[in-house]
């Protein structure tokens, strides 16, 4: 069964350097990991003049890119849900989602105090928070300099 862990936190707080600290510590345990990222903003995969660009100028639906190891899918959808995109990665063991922080998954909470922000407020299912400001929420704590902690409490909390 697929877990997904919404890992969460302010801008710069750190998400995008957890997650990618923290992806092959997880593989090297034998799990299998994908990871969604939410953006606000619109994004593009195709760079202008590409076949696969005029087929989506050209108005397709959804345009599919594909090569021997691996494919990108670029589908429109309004609204994006996120229980159609872990669909795409049923076959893992682990989802990360970047963001979702209004999600219903699980979530870490990534708080810096050197980005001057206040920790998020009104998350639901909060499980953990990798800070390095002293907690009072009886949270479980974790080091954000230690990822293979995160990747252990990962691991022990949900996949084992």
């Amino acid at each position: 069964m697929t877990v997904t862990l919404s890992i969460v936190g302010t801008s710069g707080s750190g998400k995008t350097t957890l997650i990618t600290r923290i992806i092959p510590l997880l593989q090297q345990k034998g799990y299998r990991v994908g990871v969604i990222k939410h953006t606000a903003h619109g994004f593009s995969m195709d760079h202008e003049g590409k076949d696969s660009w005029k087929h989506q100028q050209a108005g397709a639906d959804a345009v599919m890119v594909a090569s021997e190891t691996a494919y990108a899918l670029v589908k429109k959808v309004t609204p994006v849900r996120l229980e159609e995109l872990e669909g795409q990665m049923k076959d893992l063991d682990l989802i990360i989602t970047e963001g979702y922080k209004g999600s219903a998954r699980p979530k870490i909470e990534v708080h810096r105090t050197e980005t001057g922000k206040a920790p998020l407020k009104g998350l639901t299912k909060l499980v953990a928070r990798i800070t390095d400001a002293p907690q009072a929420d009886g949270l479980p704590s974790l080091d954000p300099d230690d990822p293979q902690g995160v990747a252990d409490f990962i691991a022990t909390t949900f996949l084992e």
